[in-house]
């Protein structure tokens, strides 16, 4: 009698333990807190089946139709719901880690993804603005989809992190697709006759907002100009946003609708500092940096940062100096830049051009490049 009492509290402690213990989930999910993210991880999707994988959303990351639509066949599960179910997946793909407490987490208990999964794997959003992309959180990552080789090299030395160089995703349909020049100047609001340059600020402090304003109206005399600024810059800072929308571009668009577009409609683009620039080197465009003053001491730069880092190599301008204008008329810079730019496209990305969702694809699903970190610990 004694011996199956202690049996029957046995299982009831196992049953006890079990409910507390998170469920795993033998899939892949992709987190997405924002709905730019859409764009960086979209053309990853087309290359898994269906039953591979799941896609997390925090809060109201899914917020229009448009989003809403491309999601379609798509298993997706809001992070609320995972939490509650205590499910746990064998891979989770972010680009940060999300504290959940909004204090520092030593042990990284209170960070999302470790909540939603037992491996994790960053991919890179964007490759400037080191500030912030090379900060400590990173070590609570198992392991990190990087875009090429100077980035593997400082994931490699600063955290020891398994690395897998993959190229630029989201680019894939730039050299796949084909380019209707004439639909897209249509869609833009761009007449035929005339180049077009695309203007792609980021927001806050190191944004050439402002600083360019008056200089870049200027040319709209000789040019389209097509202005697509932060998709977070509505939202903090709409009055920028306002300013803009008063200056009589062709188009100005606010919303989180995917770059890839306007790098093929560009003759010439302007870039300040973050991941812009890079996509510019990709896709080898002629492209002028504009400056902001002090941005090398920015918290989220630094001077070794990459966007900082690439005025030494490329055209640049401070504002107020009126240089903008000549340059894009003088073509004789261009050769130049472009064997510059073929350097750095060698430097800060594999050379997966139109491929670099399928090795994404490659990489999240075969995990042996992580090593032990890649097994699963149930």
């Amino acid at each position: 009698m004694l011996a199956k009492w202690a049996c029957k509290q046995m299982a009831a402690v196992a049953r006890f333990i079990s409910f507390f213990k998170p469920r795993p989930i033998p899939r892949v999910a992709f987190l997405v807190h924002t709905p730019e993210l859409f764009n960086h991880f979209e053309p990853i999707w087309e290359h898994l089946k269906s039953e591979q994988f799941d896609v997390l959303l925090l809060g109201d990351a899914l917020c229009c139709e448009e989003t809403a639509a491309r999601m379609v066949g798509i298993n997706v599960r809001q992070v609320s719901d995972v939490l509650a179910a205590r499910d746990r997946y064998q891979v989770l793909v972010s680009n940060h880690p999300v504290n959940l407490t909004g204090q520092d987490t030593p042990r990284g208990k209170q960070l999302l993804i470790k909540k939603l999964a037992v491996t994790n794997l960053r991919m890179m959003y964007a490759a400037g603005k080191s500030g912030w992309n090379m900060s400590d959180w990173n070590k609570f990552y198992d392991g990190v989809l990087c875009f090429g080789p100077h980035h593997a090299r400082i994931f490699s030395k600063k955290f020891g992190l398994p690395v897998m160089e993959i190229g630029y995703p989201r680019f894939d349909r730039y050299f796949n697709d084909p380019l209707d020049i004439s639909e897209l100047q249509r869609r833009f609001f761009c007449n035929p006759e005339k180049s077009t340059i695309v203007w792609l600020p980021t927001w806050k402090t190191l944004s050439s907002v402002d600083h360019f304003n008056s200089e870049i109206t200027s040319l709209l005399s000789d040019y389209n100009v097509v202005v697509k600024v932060h998709p977070l810059m509505p939202e903090s800072e709409p009055s920028r946003v306002k300013a803009l929308e008063k200056l009589g571009f062709n188009s100005l668009i606010s919303d989180a609708r995917d770059n890839v577009p306007l790098y093929q409609l560009a003759d010439y683009m302007l870039f300040d500092y973050g991941g812009p620039a890079f996509g510019g080197i990709y896709t080898s465009k002629r492209f002028v940096l504009l400056n902001v003053p002090q941005a090398e001491n920015d918290l989220l730069t630094g001077r070794d940062s990459p966007d900082i880092l690439l005025r030494r190599d490329v055209l640049n301008v401070n504002p107020g100096e009126g240089a903008l204008r000549p340059l894009l008329q003088d073509d004789s810079h261009w050769d130049r830049q472009n064997a510059v730019i073929k350097r750095l496209r060698r430097d800060y990305f594999a050379e997966n051009f139109g491929t670099s969702a399928a090795s994404a694809a490659q990489a999240i699903t075969d995990l042996s490049w992580l090593g032990r970190k890649g097994r699963p610990r149930w």
